[in-house]
């Protein structure tokens, strides 16, 4: 996948960069690197929600993952009062909704592979005679 990272309000600093390899990216690519291809963007904005506040939840973490062929994108949000807090908010969720994505996708598949043996049964002579004769099962 590919890192977009975007600031918003302040300076991005090379820390915060390897913070949010390290924290999203790494963990993401654990879980889907398989299921993804290599030139996918993986977009994070990192803001300050206010220009003059100073307490209180004004750090923005939002990662949005646009999966191909699919119609949901992956999109996470979390506010916190320091940058470290939403990112580490930002991972947790990230992993919850990528976890629900691989669970669905590979129950889409076993549906699948069950309706197909549904379907194309093959009866015991066919099994004996080295599976040349088909039949479809008729509902």
């Amino acid at each position: 996948m590919m890192l977009r990272i975007k600031a918003t309000g302040f300076s991005l600093t090379p820390l915060l960069e390897d913070l949010v390899k390290d924290k999203i990216l790494l963990p993401l690519e654990k879980r889907l690197g398989k299921n993804l291809p290599d030139d996918l963007p993986l977009d994070v904005e990192l803001a300050k929600t206010t220009k003059h506040h100073e307490e209180g939840k004004i750090w923005k973490c939002e990662v949005n993952l646009n999966i191909p062929r699919e119609k949901n994108n992956i999109f996470v949000e979390c506010l916190a009062e320091n940058m470290e807090a939403a990112i580490n908010g930002a991972k947790d969720e990230l992993e919850r909704k990528a976890g629900e994505y691989k669970d669905k996708k590979a129950a889409k598949f076993l549906r699948f592979a069950r309706r197909l043996k549904e379907n194309f049964h093959v009866t015991r002579l066919a099994k004996r005679a080295g599976g040349f004769f088909y039949r479809e099962k008729r509902k």
